[in-house]
């Protein structure tokens, strides 16, 4: 092992020049609005009740929100919009989304906006007036002949059928309107300093719905949006989702964009399979270019929540925080995951198949209590007990309360990442561990080296270290570890620093 160890330091001196996204540094947390914090006793979330949760986010380490489409919509999730330019009035106005904007940047927060703007819904302004009139001027900007979901309809968790279309990226017109839809929301009075600091592209693709007509559109629709953004606020973010879930390279290349998702390592960390997350972690590193970076996440708005994945484990939900905030790349905590919410996507044949896992966050004890964001109350079997629960110990005023909670270890590990400059913004490389269970890797920043150690089986697992590891310390507990006698508990971790050995010392001089 210790062979190893030293080929791997070594490694890692020739690769730690390399351009590192400043992004590295944020942590990120997504909001899903309507669900987040109700400020005016109606039960649904808004901007009001986000702006007086900016304390607990910053409490928490928050440095970045990434914030769920606001637009106008019929839809609870605001995706297919009836307006690109005005938020949805249950949530707030412009200027109440606006003012949030500002209060966050006030306490040195970021915002990213969601944006889904390559489908509208059929009371849009351009499919009204297309409607009306075939001969309408917004009629290029629709996707008509051709496409497989013009004239179709959604239904929704309140018993509607709404419609929506594709719109037309081919439509030069369409790129020059959907470039001010963005530029609006960046500088809305012209000023980069009152708008939002980046945007999350939904669903982003080069082949539109993958039919094999609409295609190019990285390199021809989403790259010059971004760059008449980037003309206005040179130091705008955009982050891609991967609309194939797979590595995102194209993204990157053809769609200039400064981060996609982590997904292969999500994959891989939902099988809890070592040599899965390891082969995930490395191929991690290798494929995102220099300057950029990758979301690191769990669980989001799409996909189930972590803690039922792993059926409340504790062990395992300590786990998956420890590798999300040492992990290379941008930590991202879907809101609720750090206090371990639960949630499982239904099959209702309508858009109440994902709200279990966008249900209320869990201010009070009680299920419903004061801002309480349950928008979906009394509406169908989607707002039931198996998820969340009066006095379940989920909630924050529960585990605010509990120093060994897992709300107080989120705290811990963001901190942690914040003061440790190599988990932060340093190089990663594999660590050998010769155990099939254990997942090793090494971050490193300068002189300072820090070994991360997961345990993915259920059972403890003798970890002895090379001896020439010199200054083991525990950096979550601050004690020094002796390295014969190290071990992990089951579905433990271990977050050591230590200082470079000797012996790489001799080796670089030969």
């Amino acid at each position: 092992m210790k062979e190893l160890l030293i080929a791997s330091l070594m490694a890692a001196s020739i690769v730690a020049g390399a351009q590192t996204s400043p992004w590295e540094s944020e942590v990120v947390y997504q909001i899903f609005p309507r669900s987040f914090a109700d400020s005016n006793g109606d039960h649904i979330g808004d901007f009001r009740g986000i702006s007086n949760k900016l304390g607990y986010l910053q409490e928490l380490g928050v440095t970045a929100l990434l914030i769920n489409p606001i637009q106008a919509s019929r839809f609870y999730h605001n995706y297919f919009a009836d307006d690109f330019y005005r938020t949805d009035p249950t949530l707030g106005t412009n200027a109440d989304f606006f003012r949030m904007v500002l209060q966050a940047h006030s306490r040195h927060m970021k915002v990213i906006l969601d944006m889904e703007v390559q489908y509208i819904a059929d009371k849009h302004p351009w499919f009204k007036d297309f409607e009306r009139d075939p001969n309408s001027r917004y009629k290029e900007l629709i996707w008509r002949e051709g496409s497989a979901l013009f004239g179709a309809k959604l239904p929704t968790y309140d018993g509607r059928k709404i419609g929506y279309a594709t719109l037309n990226p081919s439509s030069t017109q369409l790129r020059d309107e959907i470039s001010n839809v963005f530029r609006y929301w960046a500088a809305p009075d012209g000023n980069p300093a009152h708008g939002v600091d980046g945007f999350r592209i939904d669903h982003m693709m080069d082949d539109l719905d993958g039919q094999h007509v609409k295609t190019g559109m990285l390199e021809n629709f989403w790259s010059p949006i971004e760059a008449s953004v980037r003309r206005l606020t040179p130091q705008a973010f955009f982050v891609g989702e991967q609309a194939d879930w797979g590595q995102g390279r194209d993204l990157y290349q053809k769609g200039h964009v400064d981060s996609v998702y982590a997904m292969s390592l999500w994959y891989a960390w939902s099988t809890l399979d070592a040599a899965k997350i390891e082969k995930a972690l490395n191929n991690l590193s290798k494929s995102t270019p220099g300057g950029k970076t990758q979301f690191l996440f769990i669980e989001n708005h799409d996909v189930k929540r972590y803690a039922s994945l792993v059926h409340r484990d504790p062990a395992l939900l300590r786990l998956g925080a420890a590798m999300e905030f040492t992990a290379k790349g941008t930590p991202m905590i879907y809101y609720g995951q750090e206090l371990g919410m639960a949630g499982i996507q239904g099959s209702w044949k309508s858009d109440a198949n994902d709200i279990p896992v966008r249900l209320a966050f869990r201010w009070t004890r009680k299920v419903g209590g004061k801002e309480s964001a349950d928008f979906y109350r009394n509406s169908g079997p989607w707002d039931s007990k198996e998820f969340t629960r009066d006095n379940d110990g989920v909630s924050l005023e529960e585990e605010a309360q509990d120093p060994n909670s897992l709300f107080y270890l989120y705290k811990r590990l963001i901190r942690l990442r914040r003061m440790t400059p190599a988990l932060r913004q340093g190089t990663q490389f594999p660590f050998p561990t010769l155990n099939p269970d254990v997942v090793g890797y090494v971050r490193a920043e300068g002189r300072q080296q820090v070994l991360v150690l997961l345990n993915l089986s259920n059972r403890a697992q003798p970890m002895p270290l090379p001896l020439d590891l010199v200054g083991l310390t525990d950096l979550l507990t601050g004690k020094r570890v002796r390295p014969e006698k190290h071990f992990l508990k089951p579905h433990g971790f271990s977050i050591l620093q230590f200082s470079r050995t000797s012996a790489l010392g001799k080796a670089g001089k030969t």
